[in-house]
C-alpha cells in the first residue's frame, strides 16, 4: 500500500501497459485495473467508459462493474493552441489539416485500451464477418465479427462483446408489416451502454434481403475449433444465415410462433406497455413483448392473467391484460376487443388461470337533503300515477246508481232553462 494514494484525490495522469490501466497522482496509484477484467470500452462525450466482467460475481455479491474516466476538454484546447503558436501564421492551414487528421488524447487512450485489453481485435482475425447488420435494441447498424469464443459488435459509436456461453435463447418473430423479421437474442449477463443495461439484442432483417457469405476458415480449421456443422459458404436470406450460424455454434434452437393467430392471421397482438407501443407474441411456452422494453415471461412463472375493461359498453373498443407472475406483474394495455376470444382460448389451452373483471357503472352518492327531495318527488309521482290508474280503471263502482244519472241530467236541463230566461229579460 506504499504506492497507493490515500489523499482522496480523484484526478491524475493515466497510463496503460500490457497488464494494467493506472491512474496516478505524483507517482502514487489512485486506481489500478487489470486489463483482463475489462470486457468493453466506449467513449461518451468527454468520458471513457470501461465495463468490467461480472462472471465471477455470485448471486448476492457486490462487484465493481463500470468505471468512467473524465477527460477535460480544456486539456485538448491547450494542446491545440500550443501547436498553432509553434506553427506560426504562415503555416496555419497546414496545422488545421493536421488537427483534423490527428486523433485527440481521448481517442488515443481509447485505442490503447482496446488494443491492450484485446477488445477491438481486427476483423481480419475473425472467422466470419457480417457487415451492416441492423439492430433495433440497441439501435444502430453494426458489424458482426465471429470469433472462436464470442461475437463482437462494432458500431459507429458503441461496440460490445457477447460470449457464446452467455447466450440463453433465440426467438425469430415475424413482424405485423409482413416485411421484417426480428431476431431476439437473450443474454445471461446484460451489457451496458451508458446508464442503460440490455438483457436482449434485437436484430431486424428484411425477408427478401439475400446475401452470400464465405468464411475465412477452411474445413479443417473449422473442425479443429469444434465447428463441424458450420459450412464454409452460405447464401440466401440473411436472417436464415444468421439464425443457422448462431444455432449451430451455441446448440440453442430458434423459437418461432406456431399456433396462435389473431383475427387478421398475424402472430402478435398490438398493445402498449406504459407510454410505448409494441407487439405481444403468445408463444408455445412463453409470452414475449417487443420492443421498449423487451419482456419475456414463461408460462410456468405465470400465476394468473386478469382481463380488464371488458364490459358490455360500446365505448370501450380495447381491453387490458394484467399478467401476475412470481413477485411482480405486468400490464399490457389497449388490445383490440375483437382479440379477446382468441387470447382466452390460447390461455385456456395452456392451462393458465384467467380472471375477468367486469365493468360497473359508477354510483353517485346523494346527500341527506338530496335523498329527502328525491323521496318527496317519488311519493308525488306515485300518487299521481295512482290517480291516473283510478280514472282509467275498468272495475265497477259500488256507489253507482242509474237514478243518479237521470237526476244529474234533469238538473242540467233546469239550469239551462233558467239561464236562457235571464238572458231574455235583460
Amino acid at each position: 500500500m506504499s504506492d497507493q494514494c490515500t489523499k482522496g484525490i480523484n484526478w491524475g495522469s493515466v497510463s496503460v501497459d500490457d497488464k494494467n490501466l493506472s491512474l496516478k497522482y505524483n507517482s502514487s496509484n489512485i486506481i489500478k485495473l487489470p486489463l483482463k477484467k475489462v470486457v468493453n470500452s466506449n467513449t461518451q462525450k468527454n468520458d471513457i467508459v470501461l465495463q468490467l466482467t461480472t462472471e465471477e460475481c455470485g448471486e448476492n455479491d457486490d462487484m465493481l462493474c463500470e468505471v468512467r474516466f473524465f477527460i477535460p476538454p480544456s486539456e485538448q484546447k491547450v494542446k491545440q493552441e500550443k501547436k498553432k503558436q509553434d506553427g506560426g501564421d504562415s503555416d496555419q492551414e497546414k496545422v488545421d489539416e493536421e488537427e483534423e487528421e490527428e486523433p485527440t488524447f481521448q481517442q488515443k487512450l481509447q485505442n490503447d485500451i482496446l488494443v491492450k485489453a484485446k477488445i477491438g481485435q481486427s476483423s481480419a482475425d475473425s472467422i466470419l464477418t457480417i457487415h451492416d447488420v441492423p439492430l433495433i435494441v440497441p439501435r444502430g447498424r453494426y458489424t458482426m465479427d465471429f470469433f472462436k469464443k464470442d461475437i463482437r459488435f462494432h458500431g459507429n459509436t458503441y461496440q460490445f462483446t457477447t460470449d457464446y456461453k452467455g447466450i440463453s435463447r433465440f426467438f425469430l418473430l415475424p413482424m405485423p408489416d409482413e416485411i421484417n423479421l426480428s431476431l431476439v437474442i437473450g443474454l445471461e449477463h446484460p451489457f451496458k451502454q451508458g446508464q442503460t443495461a440490455y438483457n436482449y439484442l434485437v436484430m431486424q432483417f428484411k425477408k427478401d434481403y439475400e446475401n452470400e457469405i464465405k468464411l475465412k476458415y477452411q474445413r479443417q480449421q473449422l473442425d479443429e475449433i469444434g465447428w463441424k456443422e458450420i459450412k464454409e459458404e452460405y447464401s440466401g436470406p440473411l436472417y436464415d444465415t444468421v439464425c443457422e450460424l448462431l444455432s449451430e455454434i451455441t446448440g440453442i434452437k430458434v423459437v418461432t410462433p406456431k399456433n396462435f393467430k389473431t383475427k387478421n392471421g398475424l402472430c402478435c397482438l398490438r398493445c402498449s406497455v406504459g407510454p410505448h407501443s409494441g407487439f405481444l407474441f403468445p408463444l408455445e411456452k412463453s409470452l414475449i413483448y417487443l420492443q421498449k422494453p423487451v419482456l419475456h415471461i414463461k408460462h410456468e412463472e405465470i400465476k394468473e392473467v386478469i382481463f380488464q375493461r371488458i364490459g358490455q359498453t360500446n365505448l370501450n373498443k380495447f381491453f387490458d391484460v394484467k399478467v401476475i407472475y412470481k413477485n411482480s406483474n405486468q400490464l399490457f394495455s389497449s388490445i383490440e376487443k375483437d382479440e379477446l376470444d382468441n387470447l382466452t382460448q390460447y390461455l385456456s389451452a395452456k392451462k393458465i388461470a384467467v380472471r375477468k373483471l367486469q365493468e360497473e357503472l359508477p354510483r353517485v352518492q346523494l346527500s341527506e337533503s338530496d335523498q329527502d327531495d328525491d323521496d318527496d318527488s317519488r311519493s308525488k309521482k306515485n300518487k299521481a300515477n295512482a290517480d291516473l290508474n283510478n280514472l282509467d280503471s275498468d272495475e265497477d263502482d259500488d256507489d253507482f246508481q242509474e237514478g243518479d244519472v237521470e237526476e244529474q241530467s234533469d238538473g242540467s236541463e233546469d239550469s239551462n232553462e233558467s239561464e236562457s230566461n235571464s238572458r231574455k229579460k235583460k
